[in-house]
Protein backbone atom coordinates (compact mmCIF):
# COMPACT_ATOMS: atom_id res chain seq x y z
CA UNK A 1 0.00 0.00 0.00
CA UNK A 2 3.06 2.27 0.83
CA UNK A 3 4.56 1.60 -2.48
CA UNK A 4 1.39 2.07 -4.67
CA UNK A 5 0.99 5.96 -2.09
CA UNK A 6 3.98 6.75 -3.31
CA UNK A 7 4.03 6.11 -7.05
CA UNK A 8 0.71 7.71 -7.21
CA UNK A 9 2.36 10.91 -5.34
CA UNK A 10 5.28 10.71 -7.58
CA UNK A 11 3.08 10.62 -10.66
CA UNK A 12 0.87 13.90 -8.72
CA UNK A 13 4.43 15.58 -8.33
CA UNK A 14 5.57 15.18 -12.33
CA UNK A 15 1.77 16.69 -13.28
CA UNK A 16 2.49 19.02 -11.44
CA UNK A 17 5.93 20.28 -12.28
CA UNK A 18 4.73 19.62 -16.02
CA UNK A 19 2.10 22.55 -15.37
CA UNK A 20 4.42 24.64 -14.17
CA UNK A 21 6.80 24.06 -16.89
CA UNK A 22 3.76 25.53 -18.94
CA UNK A 23 3.48 28.48 -16.52
CA UNK A 24 -0.34 27.55 -16.01
CA UNK A 25 -0.65 26.09 -12.18
CA UNK A 26 2.48 27.25 -9.77
CA UNK A 27 4.43 30.94 -10.39
CA UNK A 28 8.22 30.65 -10.37
CA UNK A 29 9.44 30.05 -6.87
CA UNK A 30 6.48 28.63 -5.44
CA UNK A 31 7.22 25.58 -3.35
CA UNK A 32 5.22 22.70 -4.73
CA UNK A 33 3.47 21.11 -1.98
CA UNK A 34 0.90 18.21 -2.01
CA UNK A 35 -1.95 18.03 0.65
CA UNK A 36 -1.68 14.20 1.51
CA UNK A 37 -4.42 14.00 3.61
CA UNK A 38 -6.57 15.22 0.55
CA UNK A 39 -4.62 12.14 -1.35
CA UNK A 40 -5.36 9.54 2.03
CA UNK A 41 -8.91 10.84 2.20
CA UNK A 42 -9.50 9.44 -1.17
CA UNK A 43 -8.17 6.70 -0.95
CA UNK A 44 -9.67 5.63 1.79
CA UNK A 45 -13.22 6.55 0.43
CA UNK A 46 -12.26 4.50 -2.73
CA UNK A 47 -11.11 1.33 -0.17
CA UNK A 48 -14.44 1.48 1.82
CA UNK A 49 -16.72 1.39 -1.31
CA UNK A 50 -19.32 -0.86 -0.30
CA UNK A 51 -19.80 -4.28 -2.50
CA UNK A 52 -22.92 -4.58 -4.32
CA UNK A 53 -25.97 -6.22 -2.36
CA UNK A 54 -28.28 -8.81 -3.84
CA UNK A 55 -31.08 -7.27 -3.07
CA UNK A 56 -30.29 -4.18 -5.33
CA UNK A 57 -28.50 -5.92 -7.61
CA UNK A 58 -32.06 -7.55 -7.88
CA UNK A 59 -33.64 -4.33 -7.73
CA UNK A 60 -31.51 -3.47 -10.90
CA UNK A 61 -32.16 -6.73 -13.12
CA UNK A 62 -36.11 -6.69 -12.30
CA UNK A 63 -36.77 -7.17 -15.71
CA UNK A 64 -34.36 -10.15 -15.90
CA UNK A 65 -36.19 -11.73 -13.00
CA UNK A 66 -40.06 -11.05 -14.26
CA UNK A 67 -38.78 -12.59 -17.70
CA UNK A 68 -37.17 -15.71 -15.26
CA UNK A 69 -40.67 -16.21 -13.54
CA UNK A 70 -42.59 -15.74 -16.62
CA UNK A 71 -40.89 -18.24 -18.38
CA UNK A 72 -41.01 -20.95 -15.68
CA UNK A 73 -44.73 -19.88 -14.68
CA UNK A 74 -45.28 -21.31 -18.78
CA UNK A 75 -43.41 -23.98 -18.78
CA UNK A 76 -45.57 -25.49 -15.83
CA UNK A 77 -48.97 -24.12 -17.42
CA UNK A 78 -47.55 -25.98 -20.90
CA UNK A 79 -46.87 -29.25 -18.77
CA UNK A 80 -50.55 -28.76 -17.03
CA UNK A 81 -52.16 -28.35 -20.50
CA UNK A 82 -50.34 -31.72 -21.38
CA UNK A 83 -51.44 -33.64 -18.52
CA UNK A 84 -55.24 -32.41 -19.09
CA UNK A 85 -54.99 -34.18 -22.71
CA UNK A 86 -53.40 -37.39 -21.15
CA UNK A 87 -56.07 -37.06 -18.93
CA UNK A 88 -58.82 -37.06 -21.90
CA UNK A 89 -57.14 -39.40 -24.33
CA UNK A 90 -56.92 -41.92 -22.00
CA UNK A 91 -60.50 -41.37 -21.21
CA UNK A 92 -62.09 -44.97 -20.96
CA UNK A 93 -65.37 -44.02 -22.47
CA UNK A 94 -64.28 -45.84 -25.38
CA UNK A 95 -64.14 -48.81 -23.16
CA UNK A 96 -67.85 -48.14 -22.94
CA UNK A 97 -68.46 -49.68 -26.21
CA UNK A 98 -66.32 -52.42 -26.40
CA UNK A 99 -68.23 -56.26 -26.05
CA UNK A 100 -67.03 -56.62 -22.47
CA UNK A 101 -69.23 -53.30 -21.43
CA UNK A 102 -71.55 -52.13 -24.37
CA UNK A 103 -75.25 -53.00 -23.47
CA UNK A 104 -77.01 -55.48 -25.53
CA UNK A 105 -80.19 -54.72 -27.33
CA UNK A 106 -81.62 -57.86 -26.13
CA UNK A 107 -81.04 -60.12 -23.05
CA UNK A 108 -82.57 -63.49 -21.80
CA UNK A 109 -84.40 -63.61 -18.81
CA UNK A 110 -85.03 -65.92 -15.75
CA UNK A 111 -86.26 -66.45 -12.48
CA UNK A 112 -88.27 -68.81 -10.45
CA UNK A 113 -91.42 -68.91 -8.87
CA UNK A 114 -91.16 -70.40 -5.48
CA UNK A 115 -93.80 -71.12 -3.02
CA UNK A 116 -94.70 -68.57 0.31
CA UNK A 117 -94.40 -71.15 3.14
CA UNK A 118 -92.42 -74.31 2.06
CA UNK A 119 -89.91 -72.18 -0.27
CA UNK A 120 -89.83 -75.00 -3.00
CA UNK A 121 -90.28 -74.01 -6.65
CA UNK A 122 -93.86 -74.07 -8.11
CA UNK A 123 -94.26 -75.90 -11.47
CA UNK A 124 -96.61 -74.71 -14.11
CA UNK A 125 -97.04 -70.95 -13.24
CA UNK A 126 -97.84 -69.11 -16.41
CA UNK A 127 -95.48 -66.59 -17.07
CA UNK A 128 -96.20 -63.46 -19.46
CA UNK A 129 -94.37 -60.80 -20.58
CA UNK A 130 -96.11 -57.46 -21.62
CA UNK A 131 -95.03 -54.20 -23.11
CA UNK A 132 -95.26 -51.49 -20.76
CA UNK A 133 -96.37 -48.62 -22.78
CA UNK A 134 -99.98 -50.44 -24.11
CA UNK A 135 -99.53 -54.15 -21.90
CA UNK A 136 -99.61 -56.10 -25.51
CA UNK A 137 -98.88 -59.86 -24.40
CA UNK A 138 -95.04 -60.67 -26.10
CA UNK A 139 -94.53 -63.92 -25.12
CA UNK A 140 -95.48 -66.68 -22.43
CA UNK A 141 -93.94 -69.30 -21.31
CA UNK A 142 -94.66 -71.85 -18.24
CA UNK A 143 -92.27 -72.75 -14.81
CA UNK A 144 -90.87 -76.25 -14.69
CA UNK A 145 -91.13 -78.61 -12.09
CA UNK A 146 -88.88 -76.68 -10.19
CA UNK A 147 -89.95 -73.59 -10.73
CA UNK A 148 -87.54 -71.92 -13.06
CA UNK A 149 -88.34 -70.38 -16.64
CA UNK A 150 -86.23 -68.24 -19.22
CA UNK A 151 -87.56 -65.76 -21.64
CA UNK A 152 -85.18 -64.81 -24.52
CA UNK A 153 -84.84 -62.06 -26.44
CA UNK A 154 -86.18 -59.52 -24.24
CA UNK A 155 -85.21 -55.71 -25.55
CA UNK A 156 -83.87 -53.95 -22.44
CA UNK A 157 -86.72 -51.56 -22.03
CA UNK A 158 -89.34 -51.32 -19.42
CA UNK A 159 -91.21 -54.21 -19.50
CA UNK A 160 -94.47 -55.99 -17.27
CA UNK A 161 -94.28 -59.78 -16.59
CA UNK A 162 -97.28 -61.18 -14.70
CA UNK A 163 -97.19 -64.73 -13.08
CA UNK A 164 -100.17 -66.21 -12.64
CA UNK A 165 -101.83 -70.17 -11.41
CA UNK A 166 -104.96 -71.28 -10.00
CA UNK A 167 -105.27 -70.88 -6.41
CA UNK A 168 -102.50 -68.63 -5.95
CA UNK A 169 -102.40 -65.09 -5.57
CA UNK A 170 -100.73 -63.19 -9.12
CA UNK A 171 -98.08 -61.22 -9.04
CA UNK A 172 -97.59 -58.38 -11.57
CA UNK A 173 -93.83 -56.67 -11.78
CA UNK A 174 -92.52 -53.74 -13.50
CA UNK A 175 -89.07 -54.17 -14.63
CA UNK A 176 -86.46 -53.44 -16.91
CA UNK A 177 -84.60 -56.65 -18.03
CA UNK A 178 -80.75 -56.90 -17.68
CA UNK A 179 -78.32 -59.65 -17.73
CA UNK A 180 -78.40 -60.05 -13.96
CA UNK A 181 -81.89 -61.87 -14.16
CA UNK A 182 -84.91 -61.16 -12.12
CA UNK A 183 -85.12 -61.95 -8.31
CA UNK A 184 -87.48 -65.17 -7.27
CA UNK A 185 -91.59 -64.87 -7.29
CA UNK A 186 -92.89 -65.81 -4.05
CA UNK A 187 -96.11 -67.24 -4.87
CA UNK A 188 -98.93 -67.03 -2.09
CA UNK A 189 -102.43 -68.58 -2.13
CA UNK A 190 -105.51 -66.73 -2.54
CA UNK A 191 -106.76 -64.48 -5.12
CA UNK A 192 -106.03 -61.13 -6.74
CA UNK A 193 -103.21 -59.47 -8.23
CA UNK A 194 -100.22 -58.34 -6.01
CA UNK A 195 -98.37 -55.52 -7.40
CA UNK A 196 -94.36 -55.29 -7.49
CA UNK A 197 -92.09 -52.71 -9.09
CA UNK A 198 -88.62 -54.42 -9.50
CA UNK A 199 -86.74 -51.15 -9.44
CA UNK A 200 -82.97 -52.76 -10.92
CA UNK A 201 -81.65 -48.67 -11.35
CA UNK A 202 -77.96 -49.28 -10.63
CA UNK A 203 -76.63 -47.78 -7.49
CA UNK A 204 -72.99 -46.74 -6.60
CA UNK A 205 -69.65 -45.45 -8.76
CA UNK A 206 -70.53 -46.98 -11.89
CA UNK A 207 -68.28 -46.72 -15.09
CA UNK A 208 -69.65 -43.99 -16.61
CA UNK A 209 -69.50 -41.91 -13.51
CA UNK A 210 -65.25 -42.55 -13.78
CA UNK A 211 -65.65 -41.72 -17.53
CA UNK A 212 -67.64 -38.65 -16.06
CA UNK A 213 -65.20 -37.67 -13.44
CA UNK A 214 -62.47 -38.52 -15.37
CA UNK A 215 -63.59 -36.02 -18.41
CA UNK A 216 -64.48 -33.14 -15.44
CA UNK A 217 -60.82 -33.67 -13.99
CA UNK A 218 -58.81 -33.18 -17.78
CA UNK A 219 -60.81 -30.30 -18.36
CA UNK A 220 -60.35 -28.76 -15.26
CA UNK A 221 -56.16 -28.58 -15.96
CA UNK A 222 -56.63 -27.67 -19.16
CA UNK A 223 -58.57 -24.72 -17.74
CA UNK A 224 -56.64 -23.80 -14.88
CA UNK A 225 -53.05 -24.28 -17.28
CA UNK A 226 -54.46 -21.51 -19.44
CA UNK A 227 -54.83 -19.25 -16.12
CA UNK A 228 -50.92 -19.90 -15.78
CA UNK A 229 -50.88 -18.56 -19.30
CA UNK A 230 -52.21 -15.14 -18.66
CA UNK A 231 -50.31 -14.86 -15.77
CA UNK A 232 -46.54 -15.56 -17.77
CA UNK A 233 -48.67 -13.13 -19.90
CA UNK A 234 -49.25 -10.63 -17.30
CA UNK A 235 -45.52 -10.45 -16.01
CA UNK A 236 -44.07 -10.45 -19.43
CA UNK A 237 -46.21 -6.95 -19.68
CA UNK A 238 -45.44 -5.91 -16.34
CA UNK A 239 -48.10 -3.93 -15.15
CA UNK A 240 -50.28 -5.52 -12.30
CA UNK A 241 -48.12 -7.82 -10.18
CA UNK A 242 -50.83 -8.88 -7.88
CA UNK A 243 -53.00 -9.79 -11.02
CA UNK A 244 -50.62 -11.73 -12.20
CA UNK A 245 -49.98 -13.35 -8.79
CA UNK A 246 -53.32 -14.65 -8.40
CA UNK A 247 -53.68 -16.34 -11.94
CA UNK A 248 -50.55 -17.93 -11.13
CA UNK A 249 -51.98 -19.30 -7.99
CA UNK A 250 -54.76 -20.79 -9.68
CA UNK A 251 -53.03 -21.89 -11.94
CA UNK A 252 -51.09 -24.51 -9.28
CA UNK A 253 -54.05 -26.57 -9.69
CA UNK A 254 -52.97 -27.70 -13.50
CA UNK A 255 -51.09 -30.34 -12.03
CA UNK A 256 -48.61 -30.50 -14.59
CA UNK A 257 -47.22 -33.91 -14.72
CA UNK A 258 -48.38 -34.46 -11.10
CA UNK A 259 -45.63 -32.36 -9.17
CA UNK A 260 -43.42 -30.90 -11.82
CA UNK A 261 -45.71 -28.26 -13.54
CA UNK A 262 -47.04 -27.00 -10.16
CA UNK A 263 -43.70 -26.45 -9.08
CA UNK A 264 -42.00 -24.77 -11.69
CA UNK A 265 -45.37 -22.40 -11.16
CA UNK A 266 -44.80 -21.62 -7.27
CA UNK A 267 -41.02 -21.04 -7.98
CA UNK A 268 -42.20 -18.68 -10.64
CA UNK A 269 -44.35 -17.14 -8.24
CA UNK A 270 -41.78 -16.64 -5.86
CA UNK A 271 -39.30 -15.41 -8.58
CA UNK A 272 -41.77 -13.18 -9.49
CA UNK A 273 -41.69 -11.25 -6.32
CA UNK A 274 -38.13 -10.38 -6.22
CA UNK A 275 -39.52 -8.22 -9.76
CA UNK A 276 -42.45 -6.78 -7.91
CA UNK A 277 -41.64 -3.13 -7.39
CA UNK A 278 -40.67 -3.10 -11.46
CA UNK A 279 -44.88 -3.51 -11.52
CA UNK A 280 -46.87 -0.28 -13.12
CA UNK A 281 -49.22 -0.80 -10.15
CA UNK A 282 -46.40 -0.88 -7.36
CA UNK A 283 -44.76 1.64 -8.92
CA UNK A 284 -47.94 3.51 -8.48
CA UNK A 285 -48.37 2.60 -5.25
Amino acid sequence: MDDDREQRMKALRERVQAKKAEGALIEEGEELVVDQSVYEETVVIKEQEPEQDWFAMADRDADRWRNLAASLIMIGSILGMLSGALILQGNPSELLNTSLFAERSTVDISGAALEDVEGYGVENVTVELLEASNRALLQTTFTDQYGYFTINNVTQEVHIIIFSKEGYTSVERTFTPDNAGLDPVTMKPGNGTRIENDDQATSGFTLENAVTLSSAIGLLTIGTAFFGVQSAVEIRRGKRYRRSQYLAGIALFSRGLIIIGPALILFGMVVNVFARDDFEDRRED
